[in-house]
């Protein structure tokens, strides 16, 4: 019994020692990481040497070692989540301040800044001038939450870069420990603010005040030491101080002692009334610089301004298009220019020493055109001026010559460039495409010349000239395409004659042989077929003897291109040759009619010619005949012809020139023509405009009735176009169709109005499609655009 009683005490006393252990473990768990942070919070621990062992980390402190989790998902959306461990600022601060216990304090605190003036050397390494720099500063103190900031005032031409804010906002640590508070600024202390050691002497009347109120005495401001550098700038800036003006008052005082009468010199009063009377009026003339006795030197032109306001002088340079040079603004800008003296140039400006010398410019009066400028070293050449410039010079200096210098400058000689032989691929036209451009192209056709003579072709019956003589009765059918200027010959078969008809030339284009029997480079052109014409093609020697009758006809409709069949040309020459004695042709054709039936036919015609070794053609004869033959017969009257070609009048005109040559006798008439044709050109130049107003009516007038009856005169016009020999409607057609089919009544004078307006010069044929269009308004001719 007594064993377990002692045994059940033992046991009690063993589980309250127990239970006290337990309670002071729990109580050293609980209280450590307290006791810690006041252990690393203690300035004193600060100082010991930062060695293993020596210090509290952040380590000691914690007690949570999970993994945080940064990732997280809300309503379905990923987002990166980070819990910092934030704490209230009054936590950081000692043990025993208590969480809001100053925030009264801070309120009253709010918006209270102190404010302290301060200077810090810096030190000027390899300077001449000074060792050290003073920068002036200011200290701004905020009693709110004790936090400090520093800037420096800019000061101009200082040289220092980076003035302002030196230090931001915030609590500076001294270097003992600790933050600094209001308690260690004070006028007179040093503060260390990272290294740099400030040292306050002035105070603003707030902080000054506030010292005073919580009993600190404030010293006197001090003094702040001025360095080297900033005497100097001083001394520099107080010599740039412009000198003071006189004033008004002063300058009436001196006048009225002096005895002027006005505040100007009279330069300045003559240089204001130049300026009022010339203002804004400016001579203009045109340069050129020659400066190819340099090298790469070049013919530069130049326009000079010279303005009367002042008589200063500008000169601009005018580069042609792709000169290569810079756009420069203006060459000599605008001022007065000085003259040279003994040829050398001497700028008044650039003189090291003050000695005023008289100095010559140049006035408007040195402005001439021919006259040559020596300007800064260069010379001028005036070749022509503006308008306004004339009317000046010529009313100031009554200059009434001015020819302007001619300055053209012969180009280089051009080269000629030959093209390459033939090459063989192609026609001629793409050889050469090869040579002229890069990129191959084909060659171009002219689309309208095809959709104008598409079937238009002139034939001709050829014969070979010389060789061997069976090839005296053979014979050629030559056709010329006129839509694109081709050639093609073609020999009929003859029955027993032994040669093969057939092709003899493919269509090609042909081109001419010279006298000395090598090609020209010229292609055939429908002129030089005729009837009597020699061609030679591929060496082949034909003469034309024949033609068919559309041929002839369209010869004949289209005059203008085809001389031998222009019966105003052959009528010409012949009157000529029938008036000079020397060729005989009067007599001979007065001969011819022996027989006295008064009629000549062809043969005998053509026999005349060819016995007097005239120069006409039997072309020309087949359009005297053609002209003068009226029934088809063959013969031509000798009476009519005289009465024709050479009247009575024509006679007594030319009887004084009978004796010289015919060539003569047709110079003369042709001069007498033009001059006649000039004289009748100049009577009409007053009245140019009436005729245009008065064609430009008739048309409308005709229009107006084409609308009217369009598919009758439609009609018409198709009518007598087929009965053309071309199919195309000219000035013959339209007025047989409009006096003889329609019979629209109008007068001559309108009537030759309108055909002015539809078949000018260049454009007596008209195809019938075309034509509709005229009529109609939607044809593209020039011509028939309306004048402006």
């Amino acid at each position: 019994r007594f064993l377990s009683v002692y045994f059940f005490s033992f046991v009690v006393k063993q589980i309250n020692f127990l239970r006290a252990v337990g309670d002071t473990f729990l109580s050293l768990c609980v209280w450590w990481p307290d006791i810690a942070k006041m252990t690393m919070l203690n300035p004193q621990f600060n100082n010991l040497p930062k060695l293993p062992g020596m210090g509290f980390g952040e380590e000691l402190l914690r007690t949570d070692f999970r993994k945080s989790q940064l990732l997280n998902s809300k309503t379905g959306v990923q987002d990166k989540r980070v819990k910092p461990d934030v704490q209230p600022f009054d936590t950081l601060r000692l043990a025993n301040t208590q969480l809001g216990g100053n925030t009264q304090a801070k309120m009253s605190l709010d918006r209270k800044v102190l404010r302290f003036q301060a200077f810090f050397k810096e030190g000027v390494h390899e300077s001449p001038q000074e060792q050290e720099r003073v920068r002036r500063c200011i200290v701004y103190y905020f009693l709110e939450d004790d936090t400090i900031s520093v800037s420096e005032p800019k000061q101009d031409n200082s040289g220092i870069a980076g003035q302002g804010a030196l230090i931001k906002r915030h609590q500076i640590p001294r270097p003992d420990g600790g933050a600094y508070s209001f308690e260690d600024f004070n006028i007179g202390r040093e503060v260390m603010f990272y290294g740099k050691c400030f040292h306050l002497i002035d105070c603003d009347t707030f902080t000054r005040k506030f010292l005073l109120g919580l009993g600190v005495d404030v010293p006197e401001p001090e003094d702040q030491p001025q360095d080297q550098y900033t005497e100097i700038r001083r001394k520099v800036t107080a010599q740039m101080v412009p000198r003071k003006q006189k004033t008004g008052n002063d300058m009436d005082y001196h006048q009225g002692g002096s005895g002027r009468q006005a505040k100007l010199t009279p330069e300045e009063i003559g240089l204001t009334k130049q300026f009022l009377a010339h203002d804004k009026k400016v001579l203009r003339f045109y340069c050129q610089w020659d400066d190819r006795d340099s090298l790469y030197g070049d013919v530069r032109l130049y326009i000079l301004h010279y303005f009367l306001s002042n008589d200063t002088i500008e000169i601009a340079e005018t580069n042609p298009p792709n000169c290569g040079r810079d756009p420069f603004p203006s060459f000599v800008k605008r001022s007065k220019v000085p003259k040279q003296r003994d040829g050398q140039f001497v700028n008044p400006n650039a003189s090291l020493s003050f000695k005023t010398e008289t100095v010559e410019y140049f006035t408007d009066a040195d402005l001439r055109i021919g006259n040559y400028l020596r300007i800064f070293g260069r010379t001028f050449l005036i070749y022509d001026c503006d308008e306004f410039t004339k009317n000046f010079l010529g009313s100031k200096y009554g200059i009434t010559d001015f020819t302007p210098v001619d300055i053209s400058q012969p180009g280089p000689p051009k080269i000629p460039v030959e093209p390459p032989p033939y090459n063989g691929f192609g026609d001629e036209e793409d050889s050469l495409g090869s040579w002229k451009y890069l990129v191959l192209k084909a060659p171009k056709k002219d689309i309208k010349k095809f959709m104008e003579h598409a079937n238009n072709q002139l034939k001709f019956q050829l014969k070979l000239k010389g060789g061997d003589p069976s090839n005296a009765i053979r014979k050629f059918v030559l056709t010329y395409f006129l839509s694109d200027d081709t050639v093609s010959i073609f020999e009929p078969a003859q029955r027993n004659s032994g040669i093969i008809g057939g092709k003899f030339l493919q269509r090609q284009k042909v081109k001419k042989v010279g006298s000395d029997g090598l090609p020209t480079g010229e292609y055939i052109q429908p002129q030089d077929l005729y009837v009597g014409a020699t061609v030679i093609i591929n060496t082949h020697t034909f003469v034309v003897y024949s033609t068919d009758e559309r041929s002839l006809t369209f010869m004949e409709y289209n005059a203008h291109q085809f001389p031998k069949s222009n019966i105003d040309i052959v009528l010409s020459n012949l009157r000529s040759m029938l008036v000079s004695r020397q060729t005989g042709l009067q007599h001979a054709f007065a001969a011819a009619d022996s027989s006295g039936n008064g009629y000549l036919d062809y043969e005998e015609f053509a026999a005349i010619i060819e016995r007097l070794q005239l120069p006409i053609a039997e072309q020309e004869i087949l359009t005297l005949m053609r002209h003068f033959d009226r029934n088809s017969d063959g013969q031509i009257s000798w009476t009519e012809f005289m009465d024709t070609v050479l009247p009575r009048e024509v006679q007594s005109q030319y009887e004084s020139k009978r004796d010289q040559a015919w060539e003569e006798i047709r110079a003369m008439a042709e001069q007498q023509t033009q001059d006649e044709l000039d004289r009748f050109n100049s009577d009409m130049n007053g009245t140019v405009t009436q005729l245009n107003a008065f064609t430009d009516q008739a048309m409308r007038n005709f229009l107006e009735k084409w609308n009217q009856r369009r598919s009758l005169f439609m009609d018409v016009f198709r009518t007598v176009a087929d009965h053309s020999p071309d199919g195309n409607i000219g000035e013959a057609e339209f007025r047989k169709a409009v006096q003889a089919k329609l019979k629209l009544g109008l007068t001559e004078k309108a009537l030759k109005a309108v055909c002015y307006k539809l078949f000018p010069e260049n454009l007596k044929r008209i195809p019938l499609l075309e034509f509709q269009r005229i009529l109609n308004g939607t044809s593209t001719y020039v011509h028939l655009k309306p004048r402006r």
